[in-house]
């Protein structure tokens, strides 16, 4: 067995070896946007260079997800790298795809990047001979909650198990044998951290009037006004949300014709909180203002509620971690640890990993502009791709190198956790339709 700096270096010039390869993945998926549960040449790309590697390869997993393994054949911890795949949809970007609006205006497109990379270097660097336990690398689909009606149409199919990917992966049983969970999101900052997130739940709000001649608004009763007076009421009820919340949505239909009085309106909203018994809170809080602006126009509301993601909460030694591997490994980093704060106001479908093993989702330089904004872009692509593979690679290294006693130590922090069957239950507890009137 080698030494760990042997091992260290090893990765490192891997990683430098293939360092246009990396790049060139980086750029085809950023030029090849594709949203949730829809990134089909992002997988078969993924795939393809994973295929390479003579890892054994699971595909089509919650629809465009995938697994690959690197087992050392010794017993140990299963170390999970994880790489998002999905982009947003923002047609005003000037890099958007132009029939579809995608755009990875999140820096997705170097999270699968990096994973890959990861697996490249580790395969090429025969850490295998080095390690005790199993590093699986795991392509996430679907991170970003968007076409909420369209997912939830897919759950009804019997598709995926779930709104988000990490969560539909979770059901699907490929985090079953996993101890320890790492996953890189690259931000448009240039230092280092990790920080807990919001969890939420999605609501699809359909209001129903009854439609008449415009002319002759008595006859009828107006569904947008009924949409319009609940918003306002969201609107009051701000000040009695928690400051961590945001309770934000969409009108996602409102009528068709101008004479015509609105039959019906159609609302999405997200609803987020620190804890999930908080998102609760707001959940009641929201139907209550549905029900009562129906009620005070003379409609009738269905409400719809769905698991959206757990609350992250990050691991504090894999948080540590992170910090010592990217001052050892990443020249000209060292200093760049500011403080970003313990809490972030969004959310991410990694808290449901982390309510069920130690996990980690790690803040890392690369891009630049606004988030989910139409001026994002990537701003270096050594940090963005190359040095975003190297933390990952590295990470599983000093995990599991030798008799894994770093993974050993960080996996039996899972005490405490709930099981994945409680977590199954406890989200299904979430999702339900419900339907009011005056009658």
């Amino acid at each position: 067995m080698r030494k760990l700096n042997e091992v260290r270096e090893a990765v490192s010039e891997a990683i430098e070896r293939r360092a246009e390869e990396i790049v060139a993945m980086g750029d085809y998926v950023w030029k090849n946007p594709e949203p949730g549960y829809k990134e089909f040449k992002t997988a078969k790309y993924a795939n393809d260079k994973l295929r390479a590697l003579g890892l054994p390869l699971r595909e089509n997993l919650a629809i465009t997800g995938m697994r690959a393994d690197l087992d050392s054949g010794r017993p140990g911890p299963t170390v999970a790298l994880l790489g998002e795949m999905d982009s947003l949809i923002i047609p005003e970007h000037p890099e958007c795809d132009k029939c579809t609006g995608a755009v990875h205006s999140c820096g997705h497109n170097s999270h699968i990047t990096a994973m890959v990379g990861a697996a490249m270097a580790l395969t090429d660097a025969g850490v295998k001979d080095d390690i005790c336990g199993k590093i699986a690398f795991i392509g996430t689909p679907a991170e970003e909650c968007i076409e909420i009606e369209w997912r939830n149409q897919l759950i009804a199919e019997g598709k995926v198990g779930a709104l988000g990917g990490k969560p539909a992966l979770i059901r699907e049983g490929v985090f079953d044998d996993v101890d320890i969970s790492i996953m890189n999101h690259i931000g448009g900052h240039d230092h280092y951290g990790s920080r807990d997130h919001n969890g939420f739940v999605c609501k699809t709000v359909t209001f129903h009037g009854r439609s008449c001649h415009a002319a002759s608004p008595g006859s009828g009763v107006n569904a947008v006004h009924a949409a319009t007076l609940a918003i306002n009421a969201l609107g009051m009820l701000n000040a009695t949300f928690p400051d961590e919340a945001r309770v934000h949505g969409i009108i996602t239909s409102g009528g068709s014709v101008v004479n015509v009085i609105p039959n019906t309106a159609g609302l999405e909203y997200m609803l987020r909180a620190p804890t999930m018994e908080a998102v609760e809170k707001l959940s009641d809080s929201f139907d209550r203002a549905m029900r009562g602006a129906a009620l005070a126009l003379g409609a009738s509301v269905d409400i719809r509620t769905t698991a959206g993601y757990m609350p992250l909460y990050n691991d504090q030694m894999l948080s540590d971690l992170l910090v010592k591997v990217v001052k050892e490994n990443i020249p000209g980093n060292s200093g760049d640890f500011k403080p970003m704060g313990a809490f972030a106001k969004s959310s991410t479908d990694m808290g449901d990993i982390s309510i069920i093993m130690p996990a980690v989702h790690c803040d890392i330089p690369g891009g630049g502009g606004r988030s989910h904004g139409v001026n994002y872009f990537i701003a270096d692509k050594r940090k963005a791709y190359l040095n975003n593979a190297k933390i990952l690679a590295l990470m599983a290294v000093e995990l599991l190198y030798g008799d894994a006693a770093l993974g050993r130590s960080v996996a039996a922090r899972r005490e405490g956790k709930i099981s994945i069957a409680e977590y199954i239950r406890r989200t299904d507890a979430l999702t339900k339709s419900e339907s009011f009137s005056e009658a």
